[in-house]
């Protein structure tokens, strides 16, 4: 049985902000920044506990503008300062419901953040695509990031 393809398990999102690239690895790994601006538009990320770390986790919720509000866990699993990091992300319940790995590329005035989430299944990807809004949610979010860094540059 051949295996599946990755592309139809992930989710990948590109943005290029004009920002230098420690800056922007700082804005995603510090929950005073990320409180900030993670999240679709009209969300509010509220920081329980983290650990940024190999190993650690970052517990926090995302209240969406109807007030209904998103348990998360990240736990990490690979850092390299300024240039990549990998996680899982769930869940309070299950973290491990895709991962995520986010590497940050230098280019001439800014830095390019490629975002790629990854499913166990095709399933599962779009399932968040359709009842979450996923690959628009993820834009805006790095919509709001860009918004966020061009207030500190």
């Amino acid at each position: 049985m051949e295996p599946k393809s990755m592309s139809d398990r992930e989710i990948i999102i590109t943005r290029t902000v004009k920002a230098p690239r420690a800056l922007v690895f700082e804005a995603w790994s510090d929950p005073v920044h990320l409180e900030h601006w993670y999240g679709p538009n009209g969300f509010v990320t509220k920081t329980i506990s983290m650990d940024f770390r190999v190993g650690g986790q970052w517990k926090f919720t995302m209240t969406g503008p109807d007030g209904t509000v998103f348990p998360n866990t990240v736990v990490y699993k690979e850092i390299t300062p300024v240039e990549r990091m990998v996680h899982d992300h769930g869940d309070w319940e299950d973290f491990k419901i895709f991962e995520a790995t986010i590497t940050f590329t230098e280019t001439d005035g800014g830095t390019l953040i490629t975002l790629r989430n990854l499913f166990p299944t095709k399933e599962a990807r779009d399932m968040v695509v359709e009842r979450f809004g996923a690959i628009e949610g993820g834009k805006q979010t790095l919509a709001r990031l860009d918004d966020y860094l061009s207030q500190r540059s």
